[in-house]
Formats: structure tokens, C-alpha cells, sequence
């Protein structure tokens, strides 16, 4: 089954509530007469589940190698020093 852009926008604005509420109720019965939507609903909210997990952890990456970057160099020994005082550690 191909699904077609709009019902892709369709899809995405029920799941991340962005429809307006004539909108998502009338999909709310498109889901219930339509199993196949369902199932596209479902996989549409896993699919954007994954894609958050996955800019979660790039950020989490991200902010390691500044930290590394920042806590490890010479060139940045009066930044550490001014953080450790101001979190009260030496």
C-alpha cells in the first residue's frame, strides 16, 4: 500500500497533535473503519520515537567532546578554574 503525501502531513499532525480538532476527529474515524491507517499511525509513531532517540544521543555526543574540549585543554585552564570555583570545587 503507498500513502501518498497528504495523508503522511495527515498522519504526523495527529501524532504530534498538530491537527485541529475537526480535523483529528475525523481521522479518529478514518482509524477506526481503516486498520492499514492504524498500523501506519503506529509505525509513523515509532519512526519519530527512533529519529528523537537519535538526536538525543547526538546532542549527548555533541556536548561530550565540548566538555572534553573545554576540561582537557590548556588553552581553557582559566575557564575550568572559573566553573570549578563557581560549582565550589577545586
Amino acid at each position: 500500500m503507498r500513502t501518498s503525501l497528504n495523508e503522511i502531513k495527515a498522519i504526523d499532525d495527529f501524532v504530534l497533535k498538530l491537527a485541529p480538532p475537526d480535523e483529528a476527529l475525523l481521522f479518529e474515524a478514518k482509524l477506526i473503519i481503516n486498520p492499514a491507517m492504524h498500523e501506519q499511525v503506529m509505525w509513523h509513531r515509532q519512526t519519530l520515537g527512533l529519529v528523537k532517540q537519535y538526536g538525543r544521543n547526538k546532542l549527548k555526543a555533541e556536548i561530550e567532546a565540548v566538555h572534553k574540549k573545554l576540561f582537557s585543554q590548556p588553552e581553557h585552564e582559566g575557564f575550568r578554574l572559573k566553573i570549578m570555583r563557581f560549582f565550589g570545587k577545586r
